[in-house]
């Protein structure tokens, strides 16, 4: 029983290693998405602005502030001495002060006091009027949180095409392991015939060693494409943030291939959807926003404020309401606060130049990757062409050498015709497919 069991656990142990993790484009996309690095981080980026945001909200509440001081001294901070002296007793008659006939004696006196203070005090102070201050602070709080999460939107679209990049990379990369192997495969069967047609008497040695030289060939290129397949797996499950690569596997095919056409729009509607154009108008806004935090600089400051003082010194202690206001006008900074301001009204220029200018570049560029994705889509048309003409010259010379009429060499070059046209086809379907992406990422897709 035991030793059914272990035999259970170690049949389960090795499936778990050896079975491969196959996915689909969408399955990668996800992972890609959830635990790409440079997401993560544009999501921190996020939840501080929304930090920023929430902080920027509680200027419109009352400051309150507590205080507490005391202190002792080693002697008295006030001393006050009287020598001793007679005081004119006063009848009450004006005219007898100076010559008063009876007085008052007085001692000397020594007084030391204040050797310690005590004093707490607690002020909320509620602004009424901060030049537009803190609605403006607080809007530009707002815009911040919303340029964070367009700059996540493009990073999503960069690792999204990106990831399109690797997939259909390494789906192709396994279809040109297929081929080689098949072509590996009929090299073998073919040096099998040739060998046997040599021991038989019947042909000379070297076309034998001609189909083993290109046998050679074809399994030193199957180990440069298996290495090639082993370094984009691991910087593809890097992306996808998966810890195994080995068993990586991809389950799409590159046979879905659409018409350019069928995404085509037109590059100056196109960068309407973009969401660097959404940038690129937060940035003027941006900088309207600063004009009037700057301007507000230089209006009236109005608050209102509450306070309570308790104090003890001397053995006297004491409790104190306070009520106050405050108004603060700025009016030496006028003169600088006019410069400032044309400042400003240059960057809200600049800005609205930039947006006409990235617009331009913006329509160049996706009139570019339509191009490529034309060009591309040509490429698969030709490569399927040059992969027909390929197959009808390789079964013509496959039956002429059948019959005796063609040479081994010719035979064996209209095979790695064959292969090469194969292999150029599976190249221009995934680049097609990558150049898919990209013209969708231009339109803001």
């Amino acid at each position: 029983m035991m030793k059914i069991i272990f035999t259970s656990i170690a049949v389960l142990l090795f499936s778990s290693i050896t079975v491969a993790q196959n996915y689909t484009l969408k399955e990668c996309k996800n992972l890609a998405l959830e635990n790409n690095l440079r997401l993560k981080e544009s999501k921190l980026k996020i939840d501080a602005a929304e930090k920023v945001k929430q902080n920027a909200f509680t200027n419109y509440f009352p400051k309150v502030s507590a205080s507490a001081n005391l202190f002792r001294s080693s002697k008295g901070l006030l001393e006050i001495e009287t020598p001793e002296f007679n005081l004119p007793v006063y009848d009450g008659n004006p005219q007898n002060l100076e010559a008063a006939t009876q007085f008052a004696y007085f001692p000397s006196l020594s007084i030391e006091t204040l050797d310690y203070a005590n004093t707490a005090s607690v002020t909320a102070i509620q602004p009424i009027y901060a030049g537009g201050r803190i609605s403006t602070g607080n809007k530009l709080a707002s815009l911040n949180q919303d340029v964070q999460q367009l700059q996540y939107d493009l990073n999503e679209s960069e690792v999204l095409v990106k990831t399109e990049e690797f997939y259909w990379n390494l789906a192709a990369l396994n279809e040109k392991k297929k081929t080689i192997e098949n072509y590996q495969t009929l090299l073998q069967n073919l040096h099998k015939e040739v060998n046997d047609f040599y021991e038989a008497g019947l042909t000379q040695k070297s076309n034998v060693l001609k189909v083993q030289l290109e046998l050679n060939k074809i399994q030193g290129n199957k180990l440069q494409l298996i290495n090639g397949i082993d370094v984009l797996k691991m910087a593809f499950a890097q992306h996808l943030g998966l810890e195994n690569y080995e068993n990586l596997s991809v389950t799409d095919t590159i046979a879905n291939i659409n018409a350019p056409d069928f995404y085509y729009q037109n590059p100056s509607e196109a960068i309407k959807n973009r969401k660097e154009t959404t940038l690129l108008n937060k940035a003027i806004d941006a900088e309207v926003l600063q004009k009037k935090l700057s301007s507000g600089e230089f209006l009236p400051e109005l608050g209102f404020g509450v306070g309570g003082l308790y104090l003890d010194v001397a053995d006297n202690d004491n409790f104190y309401g306070v009520v106050f206001a405050s108004l603060t006008i700025p009016i030496s900074d006028w003169w600088g606060g006019t410069y400032k301001k044309q400042e400003h009204n240059l960057k809200i220029e600049m800005a609205k130049n930039n947006l006409k200018e990235k617009s331009q570049l913006m329509q160049i560029q996706i009139s570019k990757e339509y191009k490529s994705l034309t060009e591309s889509y040509k490429q698969i048309e030709i490569a399927q062409t040059s992969l027909t003409q390929a197959t009808e010259y390789l079964q013509e010379l496959e039956d002429t050498y059948d019959a005796g009429l063609t040479s081994l060499s010719d035979l064996l070059e209209a095979k790695a015709i064959d292969q090469e046209a194969l292999d150029a086809l599976i190249d221009a379907k995934a680049k097609h497919k990558i150049n898919e992406a990209k013209y969708l990422q231009t339109l803001g897709k």
